[in-house]
């Protein structure tokens, strides 16, 4: 499995990185509707990546009474099918990272699906400062 890792040394606080996702993903550019986050940390002028894990054991897949979340081998993250949430957010409250999200426009959630598992990661490409990047989760 894989995952995007954050940088904090690198990273400015553009958002460059949620406005390509929302625009991928919800096609809008918001960054409140983006499946990562960008947050101002307690240091002024630092930042930090808030980005699911792509944990095989992640708590959100075992708290989803609808398997609306799953660990998909094939692609190597842990997949969202939109069509089976119901809204309920226990996958929210069960994630130790905070990395689903929610707006009040959606029922749905936001979390991170890797742009599918593909090999390109729009985020990651984004950013103007490498403040992102693909790597391989450890077992």
């Amino acid at each position: 499995m894989r995952h995007i890792a954050f940088d904090s040394s690198k990273c400015v606080g553009c958002q460059i990185c949620q406005l390509v996702c929302s625009g991928t993903w919800q096609g809008v550019f918001n960054p409140l509707k983006a499946n990562l986050r960008v947050e101002q940390s307690e240091w002024y002028g630092a930042f930090k990546g808030i980005i699911c894990r792509q944990d095989p054991d992640a708590p959100c897949v075992k708290a989803c009474p609808r398997g609306a979340l799953f660990v998909d081998e094939k692609r190597g993250l842990i997949g969202f099918d939109r069509k089976k949430c119901d809204g309920c957010r226990s996958c929210v409250a069960a994630c130790p990272y905070g990395a689903i999200f929610t707006h009040p426009d959606e029922a749905c959630i936001y979390k991170c699906n890797l742009c599918g598992g593909g090999k390109t990661q729009r985020c990651v490409e984004a950013c103007p400062r490498g403040a992102l990047r693909l790597e391989e989760v450890k077992p």
